[in-house]
């Protein structure tokens, strides 16, 4: 008889008090709850017959969280993570089958692997396969190919159904304007919420809505534009259909006009399967277009608003304008004529905060006006003042190049700047006075909170997905504390004083503003250029003056030195004390923009201060042409 050596003990003992973590998942809100126990159940009862000892503490599940993807994943992830630690809390991870691990296979082979690698087996129970058997990893591949390709199958024969749906001219889902879904319920079932089961959705016609649809084509086919239609909806207060995505205006749109000019719902005719969904490796979803010949097509008589000779009217002059529509080039200059326009990109409603751009024009581009695009496109702002690009343009550049430099103003601006950083910083000094004394009692409540965000991490790593929302609620309050604290801890010293005067800051602007001289004698390419290096942002808020309206508008300088090509020496050191105290900017208000201003094409000399080489202050109009055929150097004012 052979004797059993100490080491064959050893090894019987071990593989007797296995400590096993046990993993369990559920993929749908519509699956039962007790999935996760009936499953959780399987593995304990596995574990008992092996004599092996399940570590309580590393018991995790994942609830509704699909196996496609290790996004929201949080159970497995943090069984994979206890893993890694030294020593290794368990040896063996149990699952019910290996489509809890995953339903793809990349994804279970990189956990099985990884766990493999830091001296975890894992053991599909209902299979009674092992990653630590010879066969363990080939079988675990060809289940895994087997559970990809059932969710594969699932996926077709969902598709199949909402195929078939289509086909018997039930809706899939969603509104569409003009029409209501009606469902159609089973008594004698029950489903969500305890109603009745739907069975499925029919579309009818709302004629009120309706009535407004083909409203919409006639208007169009008479030769109006989407901003004409949508101008004359708002007008008539039509409630318009809701927004396509959360967070977005309800509003008539010109692309909400655009939109309903192509559904082919309107003449009876339902496409479905124009896109489909696919997932990377990360498992994030992305949208792609389908074929033209894999669409499915039904023609649904009853849900005609439109007809057919209108429709097609409608689509010939949608395809003419096309053609001869405008060349876009796509950020500032998206059009050819765009590229002389100095100071778009940079205006900004001061009513919405949205931005101010061409919202009117004459063929050819002579003659533009800028206003605010919520107003004019969505009508949600109520700033309908708009002015002409061409006394925009005029009256900026001469308050930029020539009023500012009159009298003390810029001494004026540097004096009420220069004193609001030292009100900012006498704030910062008590602050820091105050955190010094109060930082025996931060540093103490700052020990406690790191304390108790330990306490309620270990207690959520040990129940997972069964700790509270108020766990934690509790958690994340007490690290914002500990940031908050440590803020506080950091401003515990006197902030560095201010290195420049009120007079150096005036030489700074003066300097800045002396660049837009340039502008006035330079290409509208290089003009843009320009302005762009030293301004950020100009506001328009509209307002009134003598009776007039008008638009109040405040201009904010870059407070950086524009790249270290400035020649004021303190250029570096404003830099530096605007990017720590958070001084980017310096705004400059006083201008008033007359909207109803228009400009004539008059030579002038504009006066330039002692300090600015003197420069004939000339305006380039490219769409004036002199004698030779080269943009005539023109100037207008009032």
């Amino acid at each position: 008889m052979t004797k059993i050596n100490d080491s064959q003990k050893t090894d019987e003992a071990a593989e007797i008090h296995k400590r096993c973590a046990i993993y369990a998942r559920y993929s749908s809100d519509m699956q039962r709850d007790t999935s996760i126990e009936d499953q959780i159940r399987k593995c304990r009862e596995y574990a008992a017959k092996q004599g092996w000892v399940v570590v309580e503490d590393y018991v995790r599940f994942d609830q509704a969280a699909s196996g496609t993807s290790l996004i929201g994943r949080d159970g497995i992830s943090t069984l994979v993570a206890a893993a890694e630690e030294r020593p290794c809390p368990f040896d063996v991870l149990l699952i019910d089958d290996t489509s809890r691990l995953a339903r793809n296979l990349i994804h279970g082979l990189t956990i099985l692997r990884r766990l493999m690698f830091l001296g975890v087996n894992v053991v599909s129970v209902s299979q009674g396969i092992s990653s630590g058997d010879k066969s363990g990893s080939q079988l675990f591949t060809l289940f895994g190919m087997m559970d990809e390709q059932q969710i594969q199958g699932h996926a077709d024969k969902v598709r199949r159904g909402q195929e078939g749906r289509v086909l018997k001219r039930c809706v899939p889902g969603g509104r569409c304007y003009g029409y209501r879904n009606v469902p159609i319920e089973d008594p004698n079932r029950k489903g969500d919420y305890g109603r009745p089961y739907v069975m499925e959705v029919r579309r009818e016609i709302l004629e009120e809505e309706a009535a407004v649809v083909r409203e919409i084509f006639e208007m169009y086919a008479r030769g109006n534009s989407f901003d004409n239609i949508a101008q004359h909806l708002r007008a008539k207060q039509i409630l318009p259909p809701f927004p396509p995505r959360r967070n977005s205006i309800r509003a008539w749109s010109t692309e909400g006009i655009s939109a309903m000019l192509l559904n082919e719902k309107y003449i009876g005719l339902h496409i479905w399967r124009r896109t489909t969904t696919v997932r990377d490796e990360a498992g994030r979803i992305s949208t792609r277009a389908t074929p033209e010949g894999d669409w499915v097509k039904c023609e649904v008589p009853e849900w005609r608003i439109v007809s057919d000779e209108l429709w097609n009217k409608v689509q010939q002059q949608r395809a003419q304008k096309n053609k001869i529509g405008i060349h876009k080039l796509g950020g500032i200059e998206r059009t050819k004529r765009s590229q002389t326009y100095l100071f778009s990109g940079l205006l900004v409603c001061g009513n919405c905060g949205q931005a101010i751009s061409i919202v009117d024009g004459t063929k050819g581009g002579a003659i533009v006006r800028y206003g605010c695009g919520l107003h004019r496109y969505r009508g949600s702002c109520a700033n309908a003042i708009t002015i002409r690009r061409d006394s925009l343009e005029e009256q900026t550049l001469r308050w930029l190049t020539h009023d500012l430099f009159q009298g003390d103003r810029l001494e004026q601006i540097a004096n009420s700047f220069h004193a609001k950083l030292e009100a900012r910083i006498a704030e910062l000094k008590a602050e820091a006075h105050k955190n010094a004394i109060n930082r025996p009692e931060l540093l103490k409540e700052r020990a406690e909170k790191m304390q108790e965000a330990w306490a309620l991490t270990d207690f959520i790593v040990a129940h997972g997905s069964q700790a509270s929302r108020t766990v934690q609620a509790r958690l994340a309050a007490a690290e914002d504390r500990v940031k908050e604290i440590d803020e506080r801890l950091l401003l515990a010293k006197d902030p560095e004083p201010i290195a420049f005067t009120a007079g150096q800051i005036a030489d700074h602007l003066r300097e800045r503003l002396s660049n837009f001289h340039s502008v006035l004698t330079s290409t509208p390419l290089v003009g843009k250029q320009i302005i762009r290096k030293h301004i950020k942002k100009i506001t328009l808020k509209p307002g009134e003056a003598d009776g007039k309206r008008v638009l109040y508008a405040s201009v904010e300088f870059e407070f950086n030195g524009g790249g270290g090509d400035s020649g004021v020496l303190l250029t570096e050191s404003m830099d530096a004390f605007g990017q720590q105290y958070g001084f980017t900017t310096i705004t400059v208000t006083g201008l008033v923009l007359e909207t109803h201003r228009i400009r004539k094409t008059r030579s002038v000399e504009l006066t330039t201060p002692d300090s600015v080489p003197a420069a004939s202050a000339n305006i380039v109009q490219p769409n004036v042409a002199g004698r030779d055929g080269t943009p005539a150097i023109q100037v207008g004012v009032a």
